[in-house]
């Protein structure tokens, strides 16, 4: 065990050494006056830090000999040898070089790249180029479209030829969506309001339509873009920027008496979230022209391929601001290639505003009601960018197809192909009906989704059917029903559900079940436990739910769930699993008990403070927030009503938050306490269970620990906790190879205490992931990986563990499942 901790230590933390100390002090000039931007590296390390405003730094090394190599603009460059045991403060003076402040032309074999020390210089002088602006407003013209490659888009086009006018070649699988909106800033804050949003074809998978979905300032410290990926990267204009990378001049320009230079931006070889490219800077101003940077293919999430330009221009003659900006992105898959591209276009900058007071909030985006209903003239006026001859004929071709897709005659041609019934659809891929007058929709499933060969009681013939409605208010409706057959029993099982919102921008629903079912009793289980019988019974049950967002974060839900509950011990089951897993399965026979009745109810009250969020014309979309999301449960036995044969009281509270660390990675973290305040009549089926940890899978560690030894119930209060750090490549990719396999480290930890059991249990975690492309859609990704697991308690010890997991991206979310 104490070898386990040891590993896992260093693997997390290589990067820390085992007896730091603390080297600080202050840089000043000969004549005392401290000196900033001074950059100090430990040459030994290839690592180190820039001098504050007071000339201060403070560095972390291990206890030996090292060398320091300090550099600043017109003072000499010394080499300073240091021996250090114990904490120590040292003073440095730096000589000035009067050999850089000689006028006149000098004729040398060799000329000094100045490009550190322009870059040193604008990260000295970025914070007075940043606040000119002041709080500011300015217009965005948004021009973003995407290209599939042709063989994507063909098998696209074989499926709807029925449904569209044939296009050109060469605007088959193009996409175009254009932007117009206000953007207000204040420092960090802002919020938008789109005046315009005209698509076509599908603007799903398109990027920055939206302010909300990162900010490209290269002047800040770190670069966040969560919708490109979710860990900072660390800009070059900034003082971790100067160690991080390398500079180097490749073009410059003389005006007069200042120069522009062109500056290649390289990072250094151990080196994590950085980007690659050039940057383009004025010594007459100290702001930046223009940019051209490329981020990393490991920290991208969805894309192969992502390059940021941009362009500057002096504003008013107060500021330099954004005139330009273009993305260009691609994904390359087995099939298909995706490229994209988006314009966007800043004018009409208002500068120095004032804001009235709460003017900015949690709503940091909002839709006008006719954006999606602007006209030709509207987007005539509103591009700043003229459309290529490609664009402007896939408009136009859209344009008229849309005015002969509206007519009766079209729609009612593509209502009869979706109602063809063929073999394909019956055999393979279901099929459905479509009533369009109703805004209603059915779908059928497949002859081969019938037969249903693994359940519990042997193999059964399944039928499934599915109904949906959405209306333009983005109210909806879903209706999803199943029932089966047992062939072994001749039992029938289903489920009917109906699920309606009501109010999309408040997130309001109802929903009524009922049905009919096998269901474990202690669901989500090791996969060893989850094939016993003892695991399971049946439920017959109706029940009906409602959620409501009372205030922005403040979400209600409720529950009322009446159930008659079974035991399976009658049913006949066959041998095979036994044959299969017999050494391992003790105690295989299904749970005996009377039926019974039970009524429950349900309140979960759910709060997330300062939720941001974007408005839509008829609905809300959340962008998260900065605080964790609490959460209090009550779940009631009712005894008596209905007959029911319950009576208990569970309350359950708890608080989860995701946490971005910056260039440390991503982290969450869950903690939740709960107890039976009473339990007169508690059944097996109720009972709050702890689920062992499963001997090869690495499950969901939020919601399961690794490591327990065994299941088990719990009646009065405990407490547990779990967390889980993606280190996305801090410490793997400062080894080139490691690097090169594009693999990613994570850790975390767990624990849970339990008074009742005596028991204090911790469990320690870490593994190497690496992320895939799936086979059928590039835009798709899944993760594999290898773990650790080590584990203490004060009732039982457990061996360090060797794990395998699998999970996929949550595209909707922008982050793993």
């Amino acid at each position: 065990m104490r070898l386990f901790f040891t590993t896992i230590f260093a693997l997390l933390f290589c990067a820390a050494g085992a007896q730091q100390v603390r080297l600080s002090g202050t840089v000043t000039d000969s004549k005392g006056s401290p000196l900033s931007s001074v950059s100090i590296v430990v040459t030994e390390l290839s690592r180190g830090i820039v001098s504050k405003e007071n000339g201060s730094f403070e560095l972390l090394l291990e206890a030996g000999r090292y060398t320091l190599r300090t550099s600043s603009v017109n003072h000499r460059s010394p080499l300073i040898p240091i021996t250090i045991y114990n904490d120590t403060t040292i003073q440095i003076i730096m000589e000035d070089d009067h050999s850089q402040q000689l006028s006149g032309v000098v004729v040398q074999a060799k000329i000094k790249d100045r490009a550190e020390e322009v870059m040193r210089t604008l990260v000295a002088k970025k914070d007075s180029i940043t606040a000119a602006a002041g709080p500011h407003s300015v217009q965005l013209y948004v021009k973003a479209t995407r290209q599939d490659s042709a063989q994507a888009a063909a098998r696209r086009l074989r499926r709807q030829q029925s449904r569209n006018a044939p296009l050109p070649d060469d605007l088959k699988g193009m996409q175009l969506t254009e932007v117009l909106l206000q953007l207000d800033v204040q420092g960090s804050k802002l919020k938008e309001q789109r005046l315009g949003v005209k698509s076509t074809g599908n603007a799903k998978n398109l990027f920055y339509l939206s302010a909300t979905e990162g900010n490209f300032d290269f002047y800040k410290n770190q670069i966040k873009v969560p919708g490109l990926a979710p860990t900072p990267f660390v800009s070059p204009v900034s003082s971790a920027g100067l160690v991080a990378y390398k500079f180097k001049t490749i073009k410059t320009v003389r005006r007069g008496k200042h120069r522009i230079y062109t500056i290649k931006v390289e990072p250094r070889q151990l080196t994590n979230a950085t980007v690659e490219g050039e940057i383009t800077v004025s010594d007459s101003a100290w702001a930046i022209l223009h940019t051209r940077f490329r981020f990393p293919e490991y920290h991208l999430q969805e894309y192969n391929f992502f390059e940021v330009e941009q362009d500057y221009r002096f504003v008013n003659e107060t500021a330099w601001m954004l005139q330009k900006q273009t993305f260009r992105y691609s994904v390359k898959g087995a099939r298909n290639t995706i490229s994209g591209h988006t314009e966007i276009h800043y004018s009409g900058y208002q500068l120095n505003r004032k804001f009235p007071d709460r003017y900015f909030g949690q709503e940091v985006s909002s839709t006008a009601a006719t954006a999606y209903e602007q006209d030709t003239s509207f987007w005539t006026t509103a591009r700043l960018a003229p459309l290529n001859n490609r664009e402007a004929r896939l408009v136009r071709h859209t344009d008229s197809l849309n005015t002969f897709m509206q007519s009766d005659q079209y729609l009612d041609s593509l209502e009869r192909q979706i109602n063809r019934i063929t073999w394909q659809k019956l055999g393979l891929f279901g099929q459905s009906f479509w009533a369009r007058k109703k805004e209603r929709y059915w779908h059928l499933p497949s002859l081969v989704s019938l037969y249903q060969p693994v359940a519990f009681g042997g193999s059964r013939i399944n039928v499934a059917f599915a109904f949906k409605k959405t209306a333009k208010s983005r109210k909806d409706i879903f209706l999803d029903n199943n029932i089966s057959y047992g062939i072994r029993n001749n039992d029938i099982n289903g489920f009917i559900k109906l699920r309606r919102t009501y109010n999309p921008f408040n997130r309001g629903y109802y929903e009524i079940s009922g049905g009919r079912a096998f269901q474990a009793i202690t669901e989500g289980d090791a996969w060893i436990n989850m094939i016993k019988r003892n695991n399971i019974y049946l439920n017959n049950y109706l029940q009906v739910a409602h959620g409501l967002e009372l205030v922005n974060g403040l979400m209600l839900h409720t529950e009322l769930e009446t159930a008659f509950r079974r035991s399976v011990a009658g049913y006949r089951t066959g041998h095979l699993v036994d044959s299969v897993f017999g050494n391992v399965l003790d105690n295989n026979f299904a749970v005996a008990f009377a039926p019974y009745n039970a009524l429950y109810g349900q309140v979960k009250l759910q709060y997330t403070p300062f939720q941001r969020f974007r408005r839509e014309p008829r609905e809300k979309v959340i962008l998260g927030s900065k605080w964790p999301t609490f959460y209090a449960l009550w779940r009631k036995g009712i005894p008596g009503t209905l007959n029911s044969k319950v009576s208990f009281d569970f309350i359950e509270y708890g608080a989860e938050q995701h946490l971005n660390l910056g260039l440390m990675g991503l982290g969450k973290y869950t903690v939740k306490s709960g107890s039976f305040v009473r339990r007169p009549e508690l059944r097996l089926i109720d009972y709050q269970f702890q689920r062992r940890g499963d001997p090869f899978l690495f499950l969901n560690p939020h919601k399961s620990f690794q490591a327990l030894d065994s299941t088990f119930a719990l009646f009065s209060r405990y407490v547990e906790g779990h967390y889980v750090h993606e280190f996305n490549g801090l410490f793997l990719n400062k080894i080139p190879l490691l690097k090169r396999l594009q693999l990613r480290e994570m850790g975390g930890a767990g624990f849970l205490i339990a008074p009742e059991r005596n028991l204090r249990y911790a469990e320690l975690f870490a593994g190497v992931e690496r992320a895939f492309q799936s086979p059928f859609n590039p835009l798709d990704k899944f993760k594999v990986g290898i773990y650790v697991v080590g584990s203490m308690a004060n009732q039982f010890h457990n061996p360090v563990q060797l794990k395998v997991g699998f999970t996929t991206w949550d595209k909707r979310r922008n982050r793993w499942f």
